[in-house]
């Protein structure tokens, strides 16, 4: 059972992740528009598809619901893996906005 200073941690960085990945859509996007290309091998065969939007804005949150829908079930463990993609989409953020963004 996971304590409730714990879930509130992970609440927020669910949240984060959400956040981040919306962001992270709209950057992308206005980013190809100026030119640029999609650097991640995985996303770029899907990026000018309706399959984009789709991944981005449906099935992430849905998979960060299933996440917080079964922390229980997962445990601490949970906690920890969280904060590898919300450090990621932190500096993805700080990236844009340092290099992209001018």
């Amino acid at each position: 059972m996971m304590k409730r200073h714990k879930e509130r941690l992970l609440w927020l960085l669910l949240i984060g992740i959400a956040s981040f990945n919306k962001a992270d859509f709209f950057l992308t996007l206005d980013a190809l528009e100026r030119g640029f290309v999609e650097a991640n091998p995985i996303v770029e065969p899907i990026v000018n598809t309706y399959v984009f939007p789709l991944v981005k804005l449906v099935l992430v949150p849905l998979i960060l619901i299933f996440l917080w829908q079964h922390r229980h079930r997962i445990g601490d463990k949970l906690l920890n893996y969280v904060w590898i993609p919300f450090v990621s989409y932190f500096s993805l953020m700080v990236y844009f906005r340092m290099f992209i963004i001018r």
